[in-house]
């Protein structure tokens, strides 16, 4: 029993890690990473980010908050560019944003400044790849949950209108899947059984060479180092692999 459970381990990681080269091949040439707080994109995307730049991407990060929330906003903020230098993201492709309807706290934020700001960063970085939280936010905080929504309703306005036929530009939009609470923890198990669990037609998947890339990137965040985020970093699936859905296509 033991063994056969080992063997389909080792074939589940065998067959992740082909489809993350596989699909790292198609990668995009300019990408978006959207969050809502300095650390999201070191505790849970650190694999996309990863896959991209070896891919040769050219990653770009709007954080939409300082992370202000405990009055660390200027600290937070020099935490996430140093993550993001540990991550090999250029600091000129770092945006943080310190609006005041978009302040960091357990409250959802409105849609209006969430769209305002994706569209005058969409016409900036020009990306081919949008990439952001899933419905759920991963931890279901309200602020990822906002990104989503916004993201979501800008999609479903474009749908409703007609299609431009010249001077528009187009981007794929992909969301963090967000787990099931036991399989969320469940560690580098969790992962490496992604394929036979959790894989719908369509998603893509994203891995590093080790979990270290995110570790490594979430240890520039001194201020959020507290021992519920080392718990998190050593259970949490996304340490190790990153799953993504496609949302749409959009417009801009």
């Amino acid at each position: 029993m033991i063994i056969a459970i080992f063997l389909l381990i080792a074939t589940s990681i065998g067959i992740l890690r082909r489809l993350a080269e596989l699909q790292s091949r198609r990668r995009c040439r300019r990408c978006l990473l959207v969050t809502a707080h300095p650390d999201d994109e070191s505790l849970f995307f650190a694999n996309y980010v990863d896959a991209a730049v070896r891919a040769g991407a050219a990653v770009h990060v709007l954080c939409l908050s300082t992370g202000n929330a405990n009055g660390l906003g200027p600290l937070r903020e020099m935490e996430l560019r140093s993550a993001c230098s540990a991550l090999k993201i250029p600091d000129s492709h770092i945006t943080i944003l310190d609006d005041p309807a978009l302040q960091d706290g357990f409250h959802p934020w409105e849609a209006a400044p969430v769209v305002a700001r994706l569209t005058a960063t969409l016409a900036s970085v020009q990306p081919d790849e949008l990439v952001t939280f899933d419905a759920g936010g991963v931890s279901g905080h309200p602020n990822h949950t906002s990104i989503f929504r916004a993201v979501k309703g800008m999609l479903e306005a474009q749908g409703a209108e007609p299609a431009p036929d010249v001077g528009v530009r187009h981007c794929r939009v992909l969301t963090l899947v967000t787990h099931s609470l036991l399989y969320k923890f469940s560690g580098p198990m969790g992962a490496a059984l992604t394929p036979l669990l959790g894989l719908r037609a369509g998603d893509e998947v994203a891995i590093a060479p080790g979990p270290l890339a995110g570790v490594r990137a979430m240890c520039r965040h001194r201020s959020q180092l507290v021992w519920y985020r080392w718990l998190f970093m050593a259970f949490s699936t996304y340490t190790y692999v990153n799953q993504l859905r496609p949302l749409g296509v959009m417009r801009y």
